[in-house]
């Protein structure tokens, strides 16, 4: 039979294990509910921008170069760079993963950043569109050694 000492110790060592489990189950939920709070907020960004007919015809004449882009007004013009706005605040505020971000959205970012016809009226050297250039920066740096890995393609 133990001294009564190792009691006293083995009796501290299961409070510590009852009080350690719990809280590890606790972080561990914590975790997983964050994760989806992300993905939910991915997914209501994504449909957002979807679903709005002008950033799908933005989309289409920002993949052909056409110049019609151009005479699409620029309040509509605004509305798409806002979305990307969103985006790079969440992936400031570590929403999004860099790569996430580059993979769904970087695309169109670059493409709009780039295209003079987009710009037409605008100038995008003006500080109200920093973050938005920042973005679009940050997407083409990311874009030049861009490699798929699917364990970073997670929220």
């Amino acid at each position: 039979m133990p001294p009564p000492e190792w009691k006293v110790v083995i009796a501290s060592c299961i409070g510590f294990l009852a009080t350690l489990v719990p809280l590890i189950l606790a972080l561990l939920e914590f975790m997983r509910q964050g994760r989806q709070k992300r993905a939910d907020a991915y997914i209501a960004l994504e449909r957002s921008f979807w679903d709005e007919p002008e950033n799908r015809r933005i989309c289409e004449l920002l993949e052909s170069g056409d110049p019609a882009l151009a005479s699409i007004p620029f309040a509509t013009r605004m509305g798409f760079l806002g979305f990307y706005e969103e985006v790079a605040l969440m992936l400031n505020s570590r929403l999004i993963r860099e790569e996430v971000a580059h993979y769904m959205f970087g695309y169109f970012a670059i493409k709009a950043y780039d295209n003079p016809h987009f710009w037409k009226g605008e100038d995008k050297a003006d500080r109200y569109w920093s973050l938005f250039r920042d973005f679009a920066e940050r997407m083409k740096v990311v874009d030049a050694s861009f490699r798929f890995t699917r364990k970073k393609m997670s929220f």
